[in-house]
């Protein structure tokens, strides 16, 4: 395993993070050595990881040197951050992985930031969670250009996720609160799986113009919330669960910076990515139809 590129994975026992390693498995020929990084190296997932033969190692966005102290000569990491304790925390932290990971010697960063819209190069938008990842993303442009290993990196784009729309309350309340743009408003979204496995792709194919220092915007469908309850009635036979309108009028004014000011974007902006030439530059991309098939949870429980 020695002569093998070593990759460090955040958000390893998520789903983006998970959906990279679970690709990079499944290759016939392995370039790299994987280090899973997780707050808890004793949990069910982080075991499941290190039974596959992936090194699992403790850390989190808040010490991000620490992470890289574990690891002997790290060639790439996949960053992924979330808003959990707000944007504004989201960006010092995204902005420290980056640091440490080219101080530690890192030669490419995959980084899964969000679709902006058409002029997602230079617009952050007024969505705090999507401005962060524009600010990281800049961040890491000046940082790379300026390492002394002439560091490159990708940026995914992917819109919303069919994830969102998973069995249990947060699934009801964000149907519900899309609901309210209009059962015509079509938004599109993306597969977490899938996203992981074009990060895949751009790791083992870093050095090439496709991938390198390359923002590459991802969608697997452009659905509407009329469209979604057709779809999932059809595969679950079920009535797709939401809301009350009332209680999703609630929650879009006590979470507006959340995800408020995104779902009042979706009515007036549309997410760049051109759903059909991502599907062919990448054939695996589902739909959302496929997705409810093959991935989510509403089939594993049927």
């Amino acid at each position: 395993m020695s002569g093998l590129r070593q990759l460090v994975v955040t958000g390893a026992t998520g789903k983006q993070g998970g959906g990279l390693i679970a690709a990079l498995l499944e290759k016939s020929s392995q370039p790299f050595e994987l280090y899973a990084v997780t707050r808890n190296p004793s949990s069910g997932g982080a075991k499941a990881l290190a039974s596959k033969g992936v090194k699992v190692i403790q850390g989190d966005f808040d010490n991000a040197e620490q992470i890289f102290k574990q690891v002997e000569k790290p060639w790439g990491l996949f960053s992924v951050t979330m808003p959990l304790g707000g944007a504004k925390k989201e960006e010092v932290q995204g902005k420290a992985m980056t640091t440490a990971a080219l101080a530690a010697g890192v030669q490419h960063i995959v980084f899964t930031a969000t679709d902006r819209g058409a002029q997602g190069d230079t617009d952050p938008t007024p969505i705090p969670h999507f401005a962060s990842k524009f600010n990281i993303e800049k961040d890491i442009e000046q940082k790379a250009k300026a390492s002394s290993q002439g560091a490159t990196w990708t940026f995914l784009r992917p819109v919303a996720f069919f994830e969102n729309l998973e069995p249990g309350f947060i699934g009801k309340a964000f149907m519900g609160m899309w609901r309210l743009n209009g059962l015509d408003n079509k938004v599109k979204h993306v597969s977490t799986k899938d996203i992981g496995r074009v990060a895949a792709e751009a790791f083992i194919n870093a050095s090439s113009s496709e991938y390198k220092n390359v923002a590459i915007e991802l969608a697997g469908d452009d659905i509407s919330p009329r469209q979604a309850a057709s779809i999932f009635k059809e595969v679950t036979g079920q009535e797709i669960p939401s809301t009350y309108s009332w209680l999703a009028v609630v929650l879009r004014w006590m979470l507006w910076e959340q995800l408020g000011i995104m779902l009042k974007w979706w009515t007036g902006t549309e997410f760049g990515t051109d759903v059909e030439a991502t599907r062919k530059r990448y054939p695996f991309m589902k739909d959302f139809k496929t997705w409810l098939e093959t991935e989510s949870a509403w089939t594993k429980q049927a």
